[in-house]
């Protein structure tokens, strides 16, 4: 069996949603590198080899969602921001307000996927009970 591969975890984070508008692959792929130091950091060490883009093992699949998920909050964090930034545009025939309902879902969203994120992280921490 083939170690686990950048492109895994990019299929498990893309799955999370549904994009209109392609990503660029230099921001999903530090979105990934980030998600690796962060998981590294929290639970266990994961070796990334950036030149072949394969982990140094196979990956248990909840570690391929785990990073997915820590993907998928950085991609709603910017979302936040870019809903943030927009101007109320005020035309003729259209009127569209970036104070609306769009900042509210897009926080909504971010609660939920922070929520799962930390219920899945909290679950492969070993138990103090011994």
């Amino acid at each position: 069996m083939a170690n686990t591969t950048y492109q895994e975890v990019v299929d498990s984070f893309e799955s999370t949603f549904q994009n209109k508008y392609v990503l660029a692959e230099g921001l999903v792929k530090q979105w990934f590198l980030d998600s690796v130091a962060e998981f590294s950091l929290e639970l266990e060490n994961l070796n990334f080899d950036t030149t072949t883009n394969t982990f140094d093992r196979v990956l248990p699949r909840w570690i391929i969602v785990s990073l997915g998920l820590m993907m998928k909050v950085k991609y709603c964090i910017r979302e936040i921001s870019r809903v943030n930034k927009l101007n109320n545009i005020i035309g003729k025939d259209i009127s569209f307000n970036g104070n609306g309902d769009t900042k509210k879902y897009t926080k909504e969203e971010l609660d939920s996927e922070l929520t799962r994120l930390n219920k899945l992280l909290d679950n492969q921490k070993p138990t103090a009970y011994v």
